[in-house]
């Protein structure tokens, strides 16, 4: 019964995406966190499949300018052909299918959202989604139970009972999940005219921090006072002396259990820092091998190759570093590209919100690169381009950044 009910669903989700590619990309946004990693996918290839049908039977193909597109279609150039050398290449294909479904999705949104309703009704479905996200976390965070010691060490980290891990199954991922979108539901405090809007976003808002933090989530927590940092010195610079001073004083009213966990960042002697470094020393050594061409894209292709270098016999299905891991899969070719399609997107989106006059884009597309912001500092001890779920979310909000800076910029060429 339950089998049937669910491919009735993907029949009847999967008529309204093909008919209406909108339509579908909503249902993405609020069904990806509760579905499995292979239906998360396959929904993702439908929205894609239905645009591609749409712009065969439709004569106006308006194609958005985007100046990602360039260094996004050379990152995917460099997949493909480190797939193709890879030294597991059937397996790489597998790990590549994801990937160029993903960015291929990054240009489906950003020739689909085509209007600022559109835009910030995709916003405020991926905010509520994350709102009931974050009440079911706080749930399990006193009914879950004892957190697995594979993600926290008890030694160091006594208090730390519960990391929720939400619908994900994993706190870090969760954490990751949280964080791309909780900047942007505090930008729009900032944006909203009327004060019910200001507090029902600030109290939406707060339930995300909340549960952020029941995910205990270092790496989270690191990328998001980045992202905080880097919103006040960008739309709110005369506040940075007061920013700074708030969040000394916050420090000692923060509950024991966090400041417990924060003071473990750095200590070498918490059993996941130390795993982490016995990772990275391999990768590092595997790309000193493979520095010009990588061993092949994607995690297979590492997982098989990392066990020769592994140290003290750790083995790994990635890196635990998205840059480290870049660069033993596809090589310095692979790294460049990929730093190529991140600064572009920090360099457009600040020159535009700098230069438009609409006060919505202006703090949303900030609001957005805060949380991509987040998620590049959180790459530093996560691989965030490892499940097809976490590569879809990646490059979805990839898109939703430039869907917001071309919107913007065509209001403002209007005006």
């Amino acid at each position: 019964m339950e089998t049937a009910l669910k491919l009735l669903g993907g029949i009847g989700i999967s008529g309204l995406t093909l008919n209406n590619p909108l339509l579908g990309f909503y249902a993405l946004i609020i069904s990806l966190p509760f579905l499995p990693n292979e239906a998360a996918l396959i929904f993702a290839a439908v929205v894609v499949f239905s645009y591609v049908i749409k712009i065969m039977t439709n004569k106006e193909r308006d194609f958005a300018k985007d100046p990602i597109a360039m260094p996004l279609i050379a990152f995917a150039l460099v997949q493909i052909i480190t797939t193709i050398i890879s030294v597991e290449p059937l397996l790489s294909a597998q790990n590549l299918l994801v990937s160029l479904v993903s960015i291929a999705l990054y240009f489906v949104i950003v020739n689909t959202l085509k209007s600022k309703e559109d835009f910030d009704r995709a916003i405020k479905f991926f905010i509520i989604t994350a709102f009931i996200l974050s009440i079911y976390g706080i749930i399990q965070y006193f009914t879950l139970g004892t957190t697995s010691k594979a993600w926290v060490d008890m030694n160091l980290n006594p208090d730390v009972k519960t990391r929720v891990v939400g619908t994900f199954g994993n706190p870090n991922v969760f954490a990751e999940y949280l964080e791309h979108i909780l900047p942007v539901a505090i930008t729009l405090v900032f944006v909203y005219r009327k004060w019910m809007n200001k507090i029902t976003m600030s109290l939406i808002a707060g339930t995300m921090f909340i549960c952020l933090l029941m995910t205990f989530s270092r790496g989270a927590w690191l990328g998001f006072a980045c992202a905080a940092m880097l919103f006040v010195i960008l739309k709110m610079a005369k506040y940075i002396p007061l920013f700074i001073a708030g969040s000394i004083a916050a420090i000692p009213l923060l509950p024991q259990v966090v400041i417990q966990r924060i003071s473990t960042i750095g200590n070498v002697q918490d059993t996941s820092n130390a795993y982490r470094t016995y990772i990275w020393e391999g990768t590092i050594n595997m790309i000193k091998d493979f520095w010009v061409t990588g061993v092949g894209y994607g995690y297979w292709a590492f997982k098989n190759t990392f066990l020769e270098y592994g140290i003290k016999g750790s083995k790994a299905w990635h890196s635990h570093n998205m840059y480290l891991e870049i660069m033993a899969e596809m090589g310095i070719f692979g790294i460049l590209t990929f730093a190529w399609v991140v600064l572009s997107i920090f360099v457009t989106t600040i020159k535009f919100s700098k230069k438009t006059k609409d006060r919505y884009f202006s703090y949303v597309s900030i609001g957005l690169l805060c949380g991509f912001l987040s998620i590049m500092v959180h790459g530093v001890a996560e691989h965030i381009l490892y499940m097809p779920k976490s590569v879809i979310l990646f490059w979805m909000f990839a898109a939703f950044i430039s869907a917001a800076r071309n919107l913007g910029t065509n209001i403002q060429q209007l005006q």
